[in-house]
């Protein structure tokens, strides 16, 4: 079986493409996220709770400028992704433990529980390409 041996050139520029790829996904990602809440909060009927509101809007926020800040420091923004995604998770898990007396809808809790998901996957991906010596971002 014979191995063909991949460019240098040609890996480094895959390498840069994947990553610039998953950040800009985080960059729309968080976006959406903000776009969202106003647009619930006018469309539905029992609208969105507090804490979901909060971890949504928080999650938004977290991934769209750590996403932009990773095309200059990937670590630190890896790092704050995680921290922040962590949180987000145990703010949903919170959340959807008290009770009220409105009920939320199937986007709402998938929103709140995504958040977190997104942020920490982000972080991961940042991380573990920095540590392997990926390309920065910007080149």
């Amino acid at each position: 079986m014979t191995h063909t041996r991949v460019d240098p050139e040609i890996q480094l520029r895959l390498r840069r493409f994947w990553g610039v790829t998953f950040f800009s996904l985080g960059i729309l990602w968080g976006f959406s996220s903000l776009v969202y809440v106003p647009v619930a909060v006018l469309t539905t009927v029992r609208g969105s709770s507090y804490p979901e509101v909060f971890i949504i809007v928080g999650g938004g926020l977290l991934v769209f400028f750590a996403s932009i800040w990773a095309f200059y420091r990937k670590r630190a923004a890896a790092i704050l992704l995680l921290v922040g995604g962590i949180f987000l998770l145990a703010a949903a898990a919170v959340s959807i433990t008290v009770p009220r007396a409105q009920s939320s809808n199937a986007i709402n809790l998938l929103l709140t529980s995504s958040s977190g998901v997104v942020a920490c996957l982000l972080g991961l991906f940042g991380w573990i390409t920095d540590v392997r010596g990926w390309p920065k971002l910007r080149g």
